[in-house]
């Protein structure tokens, strides 16, 4: 089955967290902050699928993050949406 967001607009994916490293060169001894240099390796094995109150969340096409007890489902009767639709 196929669901929107209650906004109307459609989900197309989960609310994930993944590890990663940003290159740098060098660090300023007076800030104490990082020089980056360009660049950043993603550490893909530590994705994971982010919730609320053990609840998957679920991104519409706006960047909002909704519980599955949010979303409605897509009907014949729902508002047009653009974009895909999961």
């Amino acid at each position: 089955m196929k669901y929107i967001s209650p906004n109307g607009t459609a989900i197309i994916g989960t609310a994930e967290k993944v590890l990663a490293t940003a290159r740098i060169s060098d660090i300023d001894a007076e800030t104490g902050l990082p020089v980056y240099e360009g660049g950043t390796e993603v550490h893909w094995d530590t994705q994971e699928t982010l919730g609320r109150n053990g609840h998957i969340l679920f991104v519409c096409e706006d960047g909002d993050e909704w519980t599955f007890a949010e979303l409605r489902p897509l009907t014949p009767e729902s508002e047009p949406i653009a974009g895909p639709t999961l």
